[in-house]
């Protein structure tokens, strides 16, 4: 890397402003903006500014874009005005973002910031060339750009750590004390203003100009003996994967599909960097990388679609599905390009990407109407058919059904279930613990109450390995009804190494943790009064998931009725396990009232 003088950086620095003055701009205003936040050391500030922050770190690549889609025309001062139209889009998507403070509850905002970031980087890939073609200048393009973006971190980096070096060093050797957020504004001014700046200074403005290929040594051995090498241990990977299901006759597990989308990214990246010399250097992977990565990868494709499509027809589409599924068509589509087309222009590929980013952001078709349509169709199918039984559900509709609503209340879209479950289901929202994220969430045992739903206990795994499950004490359970029917009270509570007997006047009540169970006995004589059972209620209470707060009041109490004495079992707190050998109860607190008969 040849490292180039002051007067040389003077000089390109200059020209870059001339050259890209909004794009730096944008970049100057975006870290100065970065460093006032980090100064005023308020995280509740930060995140205040969300939108600002997403808006300015989406903006910086549409407006490179732009400024090199404009210079690949004779006159490209007639073109300016497609920044403004740059800048419009960009307010328009400030304005989309909400005002609120945590994104984690609005997925759908930061889908579609990824979406257009990726979309803005992938513009830059292709931007000088939507309207003409040179495969010898693309190739040259794409190089350069590699080339510009290393070096720019490179210099910024070492920048970087050279001042925060020094700060140390003034700190150590001075006894000055320096704020620690001076370390994080250092980066963010190296990151956002230096690394552009070097970026922007440092990529040549004749594209098509540059035709003459100089593939270095250092690409041939990079290609040779790591990449193509590194596809080879992949394809064999996914062919061995691939005979071990055929011979054992079961469905591909999901994360294949990532599997061979990866593989074929990889394979694409090196269709590159070799695509213009491939005929011409004596290496025999090199020269036969294409065709016959892409014939191997068509198999692979089979795979992929069996994988995505099963877990489609199982849980329906989610964004997730949809845009694996959406890479898998686009990779058919590209194989077939590639192994069937003349021109075999590269930039397909970046194009049909950035088509793919921007279409499945908006619209009926998009990742987010579709995800939706598809989770509320799912959870119409299961409603429906858990009605038929009676309202009778197994512990795998329940968990379907809440995942459903889980991910619906997400994205602001629960009540499009209204019409299905009769329901106001917003009515059931809980306000929040937490007063800064203004949010709340759906209380489902409180609906499933309502619709009258109950879980057939048989359908719950009796040998989930290790799942914990816990109930803590609320002020609101401690208030029972009246017990004038009850001749005595008593609080029990057991922990795994506490005492297991506790006196009750007359009686005493032991704890047997290894049958789950509390037995009532007569002083006088040892013999049982009442025994109270816990296995079927403990099973029974795991349908409410680990969390077993939100059990209500009547799941949480036990009455038994013996020929000398009945007895009302109020749980309080209370944990157990769920193994292999079975139910592994941790404590228990409980009230107890009793009345002899």
């Amino acid at each position: 890397m040849k490292i180039p003088s002051i007067s040389e950086i003077t000089s390109k620095a200059q020209n870059a402003i001339l050259r890209f003055p909004l794009a730096l701009l944008w970049a100057v205003g975006g870290t100065t903006f970065f460093i006032k936040i980090i100064e005023d050391d308020k995280y509740d500030y930060l995140r205040n500014h969300n939108d600002e922050i997403l808006t300015l770190i989406v903006g910086l690549s549409w407006l490179i874009g732009i400024q090199f889609f404009i210079e690949q025309f004779k006159n490209p001062k007639k073109w300016q005005w497609l920044k403004l139209i740059v800048l419009a889009l960009l307010g328009l998507f400030y304005w989309y973002l909400p005002a609120i403070q945590y994104y984690g509850d609005s997925p759908i905002y930061l889908v579609r910031f990824f979406l257009y970031l990726i979309a803005g980087h992938l513009f830059l890939l292709f931007a000088p060339f939507i309207f003409k073609w040179d495969k010898n200048a693309y190739w040259n393009y794409l190089k350069n750009t590699s080339v510009a973006i290393i070096r720019s971190l490179f210099y910024s980096g070492i920048l970087y750590l050279g001042l925060i070096l020094a700060l140390a060093a003034i700190s150590a050797l001075f006894d000055v004390h320096i704020k620690s957020s001076r370390y994080g504004q250092l980066y963010i001014f190296c990151l956002g203003t230096v690394n552009t700046w070097i970026y922007l200074s440092d990529f040549p403005k004749d594209i098509f100009q540059e035709t003459t290929i100089y593939f270095e040594k250092t690409l041939e051995v990079l290609v040779k003996f790591i990449l193509i090498p590194l596809v080879i241990l992949y394809l064999l990977i996914l062919y061995a994967y691939s005979a071990k299901i055929i011979i054992e006759w079961e469905l591909p597990k999901g994360w294949v599909s990532y599997l061979v989308i990866a593989l074929s990214f990889l394979g694409y990246i090196i269709q590159i960097i070799i695509n213009p010399i491939q005929k011409e250097l004596k290496s025999w992977t090199i020269n036969k990388f294409y065709p016959w990565f892409y014939i191997l990868l068509i198999p692979l494709n089979i795979l992929l679609f069996i994988a995505i499509l099963r877990r489609v027809s199982d849980y329906g589409i989610t964004e997730n599905r949809y845009f694996v599924l959406a890479i898998a068509l686009w990779n058919v589509g590209i194989i077939l390009y590639l192994l069937f087309s003349t021109k075999k222009a590269l930039k397909v590929l970046p194009i049909s990407l950035f088509i793919i980013a921007i279409v499945s952001s908006v619209g009926f078709w998009s990742a987010f109407s579709v995800s939706e349509e598809s989770q509320i169709q799912q959870f119409e199918e299961i409603f429906t058919e858990v009605k038929n039984k009676n309202n009778v559900a197994t512990n795998e509709e329940i968990g379907r059904l809440q995942d459903i609503l889980d991910y619906l209340e997400k994205r602001k879209q629960v009540s499009s279930l209204n019409s299905i479950t009769k329901l106001d289901l917003e009515s059931f929202r809980d306000p929040a613990v937490d007063e800064d994220y203004k949010a709340g969430w759906l209380n489902t045992t409180k609906i499933w109450d309502s619709i009258a739903f109950e879980v057939d206990a048989s359908s719950i795994p009796e040998n989930e390995h290790d799942s914990y499950y816990s109930l803590y004490s609320s002020d609101q359970r401690n208030t029972y009804t009246a017990i004038n029917d009850f001749d005595s009270f008593a609080y029990l509570s057991f922990y795994m190494n506490s005492e297991k007997r506790i006196a009750l006047d007359s009686l005493y009540l032991e704890l047997y943790p290894e049958n789950n169970s509390l037995k009532i006995y007569f002083t006088k004589d040892d013999t049982v009064a009442l025994e109270i059972p816990l296995t079927e209620k403990l099973t029974e209470l795991s349908k409410y998931g680990n969390n077993l707060n939100n059990a209500s009041l009547d799941d949480l109490t036990i009455e038994i009725t013996g020929t000398t004495h009945s007895c009302k079992l109020v749980l309080s707190e209370l944990s157990f396990r769920k193994t292999k050998e079975g139910i592994e109860l941790q404590n228990i607190n409980a009230f107890l009232f009793l009345k002899q008969n």
